[in-house]
């Protein structure tokens, strides 16, 4: 009897699907979050994520009634919500979708892992990279989301968690992990938590969104997510919305323009400098999409560094810059990023931070005009205004 109604529960999904239903979408549209960002009222705070899926055996169980699909028989006409009974995967897959579809247009790299115990001969590995880490593209996510499939009977989280410490460590900027969970049965993942907070400090916060209401469940979320000190513990249902989902979006990834332009305020420049003061030092220069301060302009700043200590009688703005592209809002935080990497390591020599002021000019400072990388890579830079206090 169990077997036929799977075998009735599998046909009448299929026949959603072949009715042109798109798998587990909520009634509603997820909220678009690009006006906050075009206006400027948030900025972008998150560089990369990761997010990681529960794919153990208690998210082959069956959940609840959930939209699956949008769809109706007669073309033309309006869209209506079907509803059907789910398993916990498919209804983390839904939640995950929804995260994935209300992230605004942000330049990201993006990871999806999943993790279970090893269930021969299905599943010979205890967490899977299904994404990434790469540039996030949101309908390749979102294939990888659906084509995680697999189950274990174990809830390995802290091996998904120390897997996806690596995946984070050659990342520049701020990064986030977002573990989507039952929270059941993983009494080690706190420790992989601060292991992971460890080793990526401050780039790194820790989000968790927990499937059903164990107590004892939160309880252990609540503790990998205090080790990374900056995230949320939210409950699915506050979030399988699109109004809920988009606030827990926001926290992730954006924030007010004060935390994007943070740092020592700017110096004004002096009119005139004494012949023999230069008007700039040596500039530095970025790769794409990226704040971190390259090897090969170490020696750079060590000579900056060394001019400055000198002639104690100047300072240093440093002015940071980007090339054209990116949204406007993006590229400002992501100059002043620039500019405040090149403060830090110059502290880091001596300098005192009396003597140093930021200031970002995103793309509005050209040095080169054409449209290649060439030309790009002359615009990712940091220039060093010398100015009298």
């Amino acid at each position: 009897m169990a077997r036929k109604l799977s075998l009735l529960m599998a046909c009448v999904m299929c026949f959603a699907l072949l009715a042109g239903c798109a798998f587990v979408i909520p009634a509603s549209p997820p909220e678009d979050l690009n006006p906050k960002v075009r206006t400027g009222a948030l900025v972008q705070k998150t560089n990369n994520f990761e997010m990681i899926l529960d794919t153990s055996a208690s998210m082959n169980t069956m959940h609840s009634w959930v939209n699956i699909c949008k769809s109706d028989a007669t073309p033309g006409t309006s869209m209506n919500p079907v509803m059907m009974r789910t398993t916990q995967l498919e209804y983390e897959q839904h939640l995950a979708q929804l995260f994935n579809d209300t992230i605004p247009d942000l330049k990201l790299t993006a990871g999806l892992r999943d993790f279970a115990g090893r269930s021969w001969p299905s599943r010979d590995y205890d967490t899977k990279l299904w994404y990434g880490m790469a540039p996030w593209v949101k309908t390749d996510l979102e294939k990888s989301i659906f084509a995680v499939n697999t189950y274990g009977v174990e809830s390995p989280l802290d091996k998904a968690l120390d897997a996806a410490t690596m995946d984070l460590k050659p990342l520049a900027g701020k990064s986030a992990v977002i573990v989507f969970t039952d929270g059941l049965e993983m009494p080690k993942a706190p420790a992989s938590a601060k292991a992971m907070k460890a080793a990526l400090g401050d780039n790194v916060c820790i989000y968790a969104v927990q499937i059903g209401s164990d107590p004892d469940a939160k309880a252990l979320l609540e503790q990998v997510v205090k080790a990374g000190a900056c995230g949320i513990l939210v409950n699915a249902k506050d979030i399988e919305e699109p109004q809920g989902m988009a606030g827990f979006v926001e926290k992730v990834f954006l924030g007010p323009p004060a935390m994007a332009a943070a740092g020592p305020a700017p110096v004004v420049p002096p009119s005139v400098l004494p012949p023999g003061i230069p008007g700039k030092l040596d500039a530095i220069y970025f790769d794409f999409d990226k704040y971190n301060i390259k090897p090969e302009f170490k020696d750079v700043l060590k000579k900056n560094s060394d001019w400055l200590q000198a002639n104690k009688g100047y300072n240093i703005r440093i002015e940071g810059n980007c090339d054209e592209r990116g949204t406007n809002e993006y590229n400002m935080a992501l100059g002043q990023r620039r500019a405040d990497a090149a403060a830090k390591f110059l502290m880091g020599l001596g300098i005192g931070k009396d003597r140093i002021g930021t200031v970002s000019y995103g793309e509005e400072k050209p040095l080169c005009m054409e449209h290649n990388e060439d030309c790009w890579s002359k615009n990712r830079r940091d220039d060093f205004v010398v100015v009298k206090p």
